[in-house]
């Protein structure tokens, strides 16, 4: 399995850009709704490809690879809830993985959370580029299977973590590899042979209440 991670720079004003958009306890704001002023990166690599359009960021990850993508000026957070509307559009369902990456320090050390469009999720960490199963993969009836839309929501207070799919809790767990970092997304292609096309939206990163 290979592994690529590229970080973006924005390239104008926050405001006039819409890398962010700040509101009464929201941390960060991201809609990508111009490509022409984006924190996030664009175009095409060995392994993806990585457009905006509609209003949306597109990663289309190439046959058996895991591509990361962060928004490398906004961050780091610590005790922060995040979410995430993933769209998946191609790609064999229980071969695609999409998420969120939290705490995201470098392409070696971060927590991911997945979900594939067969109905499971998994949760992991990669530290000092090794990675280790938090929960493996796992069915939930929370999740919308096949071609729609899911939206992920992390809640990190500590080493505290609860996950939700779709607004309803899936998990719990303590975990005290990373205590603050950046926020990322991340595209699994385990087939060989088929690539997967997610696409992300109205990703928020706000205080803990």
């Amino acid at each position: 399995m290979r592994r690529l991670f590229f970080g973006g720079l924005c390239v104008a004003l926050v405001l006039l850009s819409g890398c962010a958009l700040f509101q009464s306890g929201i941390l960060y704001e991201e809609r990508w709704s111009d490509p022409a002023h984006t924190d996030w990166l664009i175009g095409e690599s060995e392994l993806a490809n990585k457009w905006i359009e509609g209003g949306r960021y597109h990663v289309l990850a190439k046959q058996n690879a895991t591509v990361d993508y962060s928004n490398s000026t906004e961050g780091p957070f610590g005790n922060v809830q995040y979410d995430l509307d993933i769209q998946h559009v191609a790609g064999t369902d229980n071969l695609s993985g999409a998420g969120l990456l939290v705490r995201f320090a470098d392409v070696d050390n971060t927590y991911m959370f997945q979900i594939s469009a067969a109905g499971t999720y998994r949760v992991g960490k990669w530290v000092a580029a090794s990675w280790t199963s938090l929960v493996g993969w796992t069915e939930s009836s929370s999740i919308r299977q096949g071609v729609v839309e899911n939206h992920l929501t992390v809640i990190a207070d500590g080493a505290s973590f609860t996950l939700l799919i779709n607004g309803t809790e899936v998990a719990e767990l303590t975990d005290a590899s990373f205590s603050s970092g950046r926020v990322g997304v991340a595209v699994t292609a385990f087939s060989t042979d088929v690539d997967v096309h997610e696409s992300f939206d109205n990703l928020v990163v706000r205080e803990l209440k």
